[in-house]
């Protein structure tokens, strides 16, 4: 039998038989970027990060995201750049889970972000080990021993 070194497959990339798994976390706040960046990632995770909407739809169209975690506000003109990026992904790879995440507490945009599909909305701050936990509970899975 034959065992695969590597290879690209629909849903990720695997080394042998095993997943892994990839999520873009979106924010503009480059800080924030790279401490979640930094505790997330795992063998099992690839984590990419961008810090404007044009990047983050950029990435997505060359790579397939299990996840991608997006702040609501980002650097820009339209104020609610994330919204757009959770209705591109909705659009464009619906299998892909997305999770909202802003620093300001407003009803009509919450309701706005679960009527164009978003998995999960959660205000700031938002600890890392909460982010795991609801990868986890939307099927996620990976080992998060690091």
């Amino acid at each position: 039998m034959h065992r695969v070194k590597e290879s690209v497959f629909y849903r990720g990339v695997y080394r042998g038989l095993q997943k892994r798994m990839r999520a873009l976390i979106v924010d503009d706040e480059h800080v924030f970027l790279l401490l979640l960046k930094g505790f997330l990632e795992q063998p099992e995770l690839i984590v990419d990060t961008a810090e404007t909407y044009e990047e983050a739809i950029s990435m997505i169209n060359m790579k397939h995201y299990d996840i991608v975690i997006s702040d609501i506000r980002l650097t820009g003109v339209l104020g609610e750049e994330g919204l757009a990026i959770l209705q591109y992904v909705k659009e464009n790879i619906p299998i892909t889970k997305v999770i909202i995440i802003t620093g300001y507490d407003n009803a009509a945009v919450m309701n706005k972000a679960r009527r164009l599909g978003a998995d999960m909305y959660l205000e700031k701050p938002v600890s890392a080990n909460f982010l795991l936990r609801a990868m986890k509970n939307m099927g996620l899975e990976y080992s998060d021993t690091k």
